[in-house]
């Protein structure tokens, strides 16, 4: 049983925008362990970043040189080029820092996927990416155990 949750919880955390931040919660309301539920996020979030790192840059490449979306490619080229000399120096801390703030809209997804549109190298990314959701799953957890724990300590 505890097999079935912890792969519940690995799936919910590739959702983008639920992440880890909403895949901990999710594996501790199922019943998990929170060390179990954090390990379980973990992988599923950094699967998708493994993902993310590898293709995210082919994929803007490819979409700006056929013309695809060519609005949202030209916008990126904008932010991209305006942000370049910044990002190169700074890129992987800012990454990692970015993903480690665990509120809505930073995460593993736009992390990644920010950086392989600046065009930083899949190792970077993914280092930089799976650092910070270390530390926004470790808030994540200590956050929800202290509120679950007040919790249980005020309805009992």
């Amino acid at each position: 049983m505890i097999v079935r949750r912890f792969i519940f919880t690995f799936l919910v955390s590739m959702i983008p925008a639920v992440e880890i931040k909403g895949a901990i919660p999710f594996g501790i309301a199922l019943g998990l362990p929170a060390p179990v539920a954090y390990a379980a996020a973990l992988c599923g979030s950094s699967l998708v970043a493994c993902f993310l790192a590898f293709f995210t840059n082919w994929f803007y490449e490819a979409c700006r040189s056929r013309h695809l979306l060519p609005r949202f490619t030209a916008w990126m080229g904008r932010i991209t080029s305006k942000h370049e000399d910044s990002f190169q120096r700074f890129g992987p801390l800012a990454i990692f820092a970015y993903v480690a703030v665990p509120i809505p809209g930073t995460g593993t997804w736009t992390g990644a996927i920010i950086a392989g549109v600046f065009n930083l190298k899949p190792k970077r990314i993914f280092l930089s990416v799976f650092c910070g959701n270390i530390v926004s799953g470790l808030i994540v957890s200590l956050v929800g155990n202290g509120l679950v724990s007040f919790a249980k300590n005020i309805i009992l």
